[in-house]
């Protein structure tokens, strides 16, 4: 019986600094070391882990490469806060690399809020449904006071906060993280020809209907609804296709009617 030889595989080495990065890493991500901690200084480390400074500086630096942990010179090495801001700009460039459109984020976004509706309804508690609900006359509140004002720009209204609070009351964290990346990367369409006052009755409409379907607590029915509601009419969904993933798709209905 013969034998091949067995291709060649480099055999991945790893050094003392990979070793207590490591362990580091695993601290962090299990809350042993909590966003804001500091970690012990250089020599303290050394002392701890039994290794030299030069390899508590090399672990810090592969630590900080992966966006653990923030060195302050002159005030020590804390851990940081949550990665979100950061991976959500880096999906954005690749998405922009890539030459994805608003539409390519809508119709995921079409996928997932459904189905994200159905885990509210069998999920959330009252209190995070009366939140949600709390939160859509907040944002409605601050659209009617900004017409007619030099911050009239829905753009610049948060009604990606009614999403991530959606997506958190999932209470699955991979549809709350995905999601509030999704929602980051969000932009409000701009319905060429309609008033702000008309802008303002429509995310109304398409809020309140939001919310009630969430507060029938009916997940079979909650995302046959959500799908029906996120419809878009031709006009906008070709103009989304136009416009690069980041941008504001500029969409002209003319007399027909829009959905937010």
């Amino acid at each position: 019986m013969s034998s091949e030889p067995l291709p060649a595989q480099p055999i991945q080495r790893r050094t003392l600094a990979d070793r207590l990065a490591e362990d580091i890493a695993d601290r962090i991500l299990a809350g042993a070391l909590k966003p804001g901690d500091s970690l012990p200084a250089g020599p303290e480390l050394a002392r701890q882990y039994g290794v030299s400074r030069a390899v508590v500086r090399d672990a810090t630096s592969l630590l900080a490469a992966r966006g653990l942990v923030n060195v302050r010179h002159g005030s020590g090495v804390y851990v940081t806060s949550s990665q979100h801001a950061a991976f959500g700009d880096a999906l954005l460039l690749s998405l922009r690399r890539a030459g994805a459109t608003a539409w390519d984020l809508e119709e995921f976004e079409q996928l997932l809020l459904p189905a994200a509706a159905a885990l509210v309804c069998a999920h959330a508690s009252e209190e995070e449904i009366a939140n949600l609900r709390t939160l859509a006359e907040i944002h409605l509140a601050q659209c009617e006071a900004s017409i007619g004002t030099e911050s009239d720009s829905s753009n610049e209204l948060p009604f990606a906060q009614i999403l991530h609070s959606i997506y958190k009351s999932t209470h699955n964290e991979v549809v709350r993280q995905v999601g509030e990346q999704l929602a980051s990367l969000r932009r409000y369409r701009d319905w060429v020809g309609l008033s702000a006052q008309d802008g303002l009755e429509m995310d109304r409409a398409f809020l309140d209907e939001l919310l009630s379907i969430l507060e029938t607590r009916d997940p079979s029915q909650a995302r046959v609804r959500v799908e029906r509601l996120m419809n878009l009419p031709d006009e906008a969904i070709a103009a989304m296709k136009q416009t690069p993933i980041g941008d504001v798709p500029r969409i002209d209905l003319g007399s027909s009617g829009a959905s937010e």
